[in-house]
């Protein structure tokens, strides 16, 4: 019976075996069009909801059991992907004998068969290393990368091996900026000038990179390497996170008081480190007096703002170490005009890590060296007030010392082309009118120097205006002759010249300092073709070798417990792909 309308319809038969709906279903479809539709569609969107029941074959049972053979394809993407998995996690290679993979591997896909741990490193690591390498070639060809590229290199040692890094910087063609890790090769030698300067050339030979496309090198103020890159004869600069460890350790040291309170802040520090005790208690005190229950850091020679924090640290516990002190002893803690001088201290210290961090960043420039001492030595210039008290000679030493370690990177091209060519900064960081004016010589030099097929200078095709607006007509022939070229002519229009197209962009006001001046120049290239050419070459390179010392803090953790025995050469390449495989998104 149907529902709406209360009629009799038939079931097709008389017996329950043979009964259906056809008959109600097109009742419905003639008499009550409207329900009809509605009931399709309820149909039809349970039928996708609902898995289609069916009886497996036999053989699809046998292949759910079945293990994979090796050269299978979905066997061998799990072995790449477990590799890679190795590479960029730091994972040891004995990671596939532990109980626990093994049961993971064994719930996610039983059909695969999983292989020993020198499979993946004899096998499978050397397969990918060759292919990333590959990728990385592809990379840096002068068509992808322009013909100048920016390096930063270093030295490590570890317990069983040293090891010399060796990182590539380029803008692409898109106006992005590349970071590629080249080499962390083992070195066999002592490390002398010579031996280093061999295995910088080295190392660009693998990567078939000429010693004519090397702007410059980024290397720490250690004598062998700055010796190295002279006999390598490259372009080199010291880095700039280096020089202002140099310039605070020399500030710190010029003044008794400030040396005498550091001592005495390190043996505090010491003292909460060493005693488990001594560390309860300050946590009740803490707690007691609403204090930020913070551990305390200790200073470590060869990072300068790790006192910085530990200045901080104190200052922000300074009630708490106060009756500690005097309630336990065990140290002694600084007078009230002693902690004046080290809040003092800390808002002198403070810009200068911000500077370091902001030259340490993965997308920092050379162009902001200039700029970042000029406002360095502005703060350091004003010695007068509360917050100088106490530490007016280690102002003063420090402004020295800044003046004397930076005095030369007005007179370096990179450094300078780099500054002028940022929008952020352009001319107006630098000292004065003479190095504009050197840097309009240099640009000047570098144009008639600059071959007509280099590859980076960006040219337009040539076109015959008139010959081909005659093939579409007479018309289009005397419109073209009547409003003259147009925009896409770019060779018929008159050429600008290196002077104008710089007064221009001179005149221009500079963008954020927080902005990026890739994108600017992605966006104003046309306008300043010549300039750009430039820009892509000099702002490249970054100001410090912090991508090379970072590429050992990669090796650090590679030569873990678990990896006691690994060798030079396996090293190598899962330093290197820790890096690449990431940056190239797993796409090699």
């Amino acid at each position: 019976m149907c529902n709406t309308c209360k009629t009799n319809v038939s079931m097709g038969s008389a017996t329950a075996k043979t009964k259906n709906t056809s008959n109600l279903w097109t009742h419905l479809r003639i008499h009550h069009v409207e329900l009809f539709n509605e009931a399709q569609k309820t149909k039809e969107k349970e039928s996708c909801e609902t898995p289609t029941l069916f009886q497996p074959k036999i053989k699809d049972l046998f292949q759910r059991h079945t293990k994979w053979q090796k050269s299978d394809e979905r066997s061998q993407l799990l072995d790449r992907a477990i590799t890679e998995m190795m590479v960029t996690d730091n994972q040891p290679f004995t990671m596939v004998s532990d109980s626990g993979f093994k049961r993971l591997m064994s719930i996610v896909e039983p059909r695969y068969t999983l292989k020993n741990e020198k499979f993946y490193r004899t096998e499978m690591l050397p397969k990918i290393h060759q292919k990333v390498i590959q990728k990385v070639k592809t990379m840096l060809q002068p068509e992808n990368a322009g013909n100048s590229l920016s390096f930063t290199t270093d030295c490590w040692s570890g317990s069983t091996e040293s090891l010399m890094s060796l990182t590539c910087h380029f803008i692409d063609n898109e106006w992005t900026k590349r970071q590629l890790v080249l080499n962390t090769k083992v070195m066999q030698g002592s490390h002398t000038g010579e031996y280093i300067k061999e295995m910088f050339l080295g190392m660009l030979d693998d990567w078939g990179i000429s010693k004519d496309r090397v702007l410059l090198v980024l290397r720490d103020s250690g004598a062998n390497m700055v010796k190295g890159m002279r006999l390598a004869e490259v372009s080199d600069l010291r880095c700039m996170a280096h020089t202002l460890q140099l310039v605070v350790n020399d500030g710190l040291s010029s003044q008794r008081a400030v040396i005498d309170i550091i001592a005495m802040l390190k043996k505090c520090a010491s003292h909460f480190h060493h005693s488990f005790i001594a560390k309860h208690r300050l946590r009740c005190i803490q707690s007691d007096l609403g204090l930020p229950k913070n551990s305390l850091i200790q200073a470590v020679p060869t990072r300068w703002n790790s006192t910085l924090h530990m200045l901080q640290r104190m200052l922000e516990q300074k009630r708490a170490l106060s009756i500690y002190a005097g309630e336990h002893g065990g140290y002694s803690c600084p007078n009230a005009d002693q902690w004046e001088i080290v809040a003092n201290l800390i808002q002198t210290l403070l810009p200068i890590e911000e500077v370091t961090l902001e030259v340490s960043h993965n997308d920092s420039s050379v162009s902001s060296v200039i700029p970042c001492v000029r406002v360095l030595k502005m703060l350091l210039q004003e010695n007068e007030g509360h917050t100088t008290r106490g530490i007016k000679t280690l102002r003063e030493v420090m402004k020295e010392s800044l003046n004397k370690r930076f005095l030369k990177y007005e007179e370096n091209i990179n450094v300078v082309m780099a500054c002028l060519l940022d929008p952020r900064f352009k001319h107006h960081a630098f000292s004065s009118d003479n190095v504009l004016a050197k840097a309009k010589e240099w640009l000047t030099e570098d144009m008639q120097k600059e071959d007509d097929d280099s590859t980076e200078t960006y040219k337009f095709p040539k076109r015959k205006h008139m010959e081909k607006s005659l093939k579409h007509g007479q018309i289009d022939a005397m419109f073209s002759v009547l409003l003259g070229p147009h925009v896409e002519d770019t060779l018929t229009l008159p050429k600008v010249s290196l002077d104008d197209e710089l007064h221009l962009y001179l005149k221009e006001p500079v963008i954020n300092r927080k902005g990026n001046p890739l994108e600017w120049w992605k966006e104003n290239e046309t306008r300043f073709k010549t300039l750009a050419s430039y820009a892509r070459r000099y702002l490249c390179s970054p100001p410090s070798s912090v991508p090379s010392e970072r590429v050992f803090s990669e090796v650090s953790a590679i030569y873990e417990r678990n990896r006691n025995r690994l060798t030079g050469e396996h090293a190598e390449m899962l330093c290197f792909l820790h890096y690449n495989v990431l940056l190239l998104n797993w796409k090699y």
